[in-house]
């Protein structure tokens, strides 16, 4: 199910407009990605569209951290209002009529200035730097290094097209600003491509999740995917191959590999299992299951066989004593007694 997301405004405007203010002192210091959100937010709060984070990254070809982070951008500018609920889950977005722009001189913050004069937003969450404009002579003296030029044409031959000058700045944007080396920067590419994305800024957009979780080598990307790949062969066994996992479902995993110790053929075997018992997923009944094997010292699917036999002979022993109870007392009870009593009544 796709979460929705209120979306609403602070101040009726009663249209559709981009401020003056916006042109002149945020949308400089904003990537490509930040400026089509923003303005496709406008659009959508005037005419009262329905959206989620999904809609927007199937609109745009971003991924929906990509969204979430150009959110998360202009409500650390005080663009807007991210509303979340207690799962860290964005459920609603203000638009604010009022930006604030900082204005600096001598290197240190001395006025606010705006349409209104509240203070400028104290809390920055950590963003990803944006991406510089490149002349055509930086564009050129990165082309005179070996390296750069060798990783534009290993590009060029992944993508199967030549680079577009936009297609050139993201590829400088990864090395040169997020400081990713060469290597990896093929890598992600080849990666991205084998995954039928060759969207140079769904590319950009991957490169800046994984600058954000710390994913600086070529082993740190190998072993990431391995843990994304168990969290969606999870989510397909559970039927919910639809969506991206949650922070509530990794953490459940994770425990599962971490804590228990778990191997993937016996988390998704307890998954199978709940979906066989309860004709749901839950993530809490597997935790149940399988926390009843790291009791039992499950460590392999071989010990499952000795497992349910003890499960299976202890449920039999518990049935046949609740028999026995039920027996015992029908025999204690006179029904035609009880007939007649009601009859009387």
């Amino acid at each position: 199910m796709v979460e929705r997301i209120s979306l609403y405004e602070k101040k009726d405007t009663g249209s559709t407009k981009v401020s003056n203010c916006f042109i002149d002192h945020f949308m400089t210091d904003a990537n490509e990605a930040q400026i089509k959100i923003y303005l496709y937010l406008l659009r959508a709060v005037s005419s009262g569209t329905d959206i989620s984070v999904s809609d927007i990254a199937d609109r745009f070809n971003y991924t929906e951290r990509d969204i979430l982070r150009s959110l998360i951008y202009w409500d650390s500018r005080g663009l807007i209002s991210l509303d979340f609920d207690d799962n860290k889950i964005v459920r609603g977005i203000g638009l604010n009529p009022n930006p604030v722009v900082k204005t600096v001189s001598q290197g240190s913050v001395t006025s606010v200035s705006g349409f209104d004069k509240e203070p400028y937003p104290a809390q920055q969450k950590s963003i990803t730097p944006a991406r510089p404009f490149y002349s055509s002579g930086q564009i050129q003296d990165f082309k005179d290094n070996e390296e750069v030029r060798d990783l534009l044409f290993t590009t060029e031959q992944y993508l199967k097209r030549s680079l577009s000058s936009s297609d050139l700045s993201s590829i400088l944007y990864i090395y040169d600003s997020l400081h990713f080396d060469a290597d990896l920067i093929c890598f992600l590419v080849e990666y991205c491509v084998n995954s039928n994305h060759k969207n140079m800024h769904y590319i950009e957009s991957v490169a800046m999740d994984w600058n954000e979780r710390g994913i600086r080598s070529i082993e740190d990307a190998r072993a990431d995917m391995e843990n994304r790949r168990e969290y969606y062969d999870v989510l397909k066994a559970f039927g919910l191959s639809g969506r991206n996992p949650v922070k509530s479902d990794i953490d459940f995993i994770r425990r599962w590999k971490d804590e228990y110790g778990f191997s993937s053929e016996l988390i998704l075997e307890a998954v199978h299992r709940t979906m066989s018992s309860i004709s749901k997923p839950s993530f809490q009944y597997a935790d149940s299951i399988l926390k009843s094997w790291r009791e039992k010292k499950v460590s392999a699917l071989s010990d499952l066989e000795a497992a349910d036999r003890g499960h299976f002979a202890e449920t039999r022993e518990n049935s046949g004593n609740t028999r026995k109870v039920r027996n015992f007392k029908e025999r204690d009870i006179d029904f035609s007694e009880l007939e007649k009593k009601f009859a009387r009544n």
